[in-house]
């Protein structure tokens, strides 16, 4: 996957600012800095990164799982983690008014300010097939990122959005 995919456009300040470390265990795939990440079950010890078409919002858990993982938030480093050793990775919280940038899947779909514009506020995903972490312009109602204004002129070819809430492990 690709370093860098995602960056922070705006950090909460109000609920403190930073990283926070996580465990990755040993043999997981390398989590690099800019990629999603999130628990795979309650109770998990360990992160991951993200897949593609998430994240969802939870609507039902039980004590082992939770649908498509809850998210974190974004790598602010690359994990330290060998196919023999566990490590870590520090974090940036996927909080209240922290707010991303990513790139679109597909880029005529937020070309011009008015095409980004009819589509803020729409509910979308994390797409991951061709490498690289972008964001899926689909909007449905148990998506788990919301796209936030962004001028295009400043941030051409960007995408900001949030996580919501439902999707984290902050609920």
């Amino acid at each position: 996957m690709a370093l860098g995919d995602i960056t922070i456009l705006k950090q909460n300040s109000a609920m403190g600012s930073g990283s926070l470390k996580y465990n990755v265990a040993a043999s997981a795939t390398l989590i690099n800095a800019g990629e999603p990440v999130k628990i795979a079950a309650v109770g998990d010890v360990v992160v991951v990164k993200g897949a593609t078409t998430e994240p969802v919002v939870v609507t039902t858990t039980t004590a082992t799982v939770i649908p498509q993982g809850l998210y974190i938030g974004i790598a602010a480093t690359t994990s330290t983690n060998t196919a023999a050793a566990a490590g870590t990775v520090e974090i940036v919280p996927a909080l209240p008014n922290t707010i991303f940038l990513g790139k679109p899947t597909v880029a005529a779909s937020w070309d011009t300010q008015a095409e980004y514009d009819a589509l803020v506020g729409k509910r979308v995903q994390f797409d991951l097939t061709t490498g690289s972490y972008t964001i899926i312009a689909t909007d449905a109602a148990a998506n788990g990122l919301v796209v936030m204004p962004l001028d295009i002129a400043k941030y051409p070819g960007r995408v900001a959005f949030a996580f919501r809430m439902s999707c984290t492990n902050l609920l």
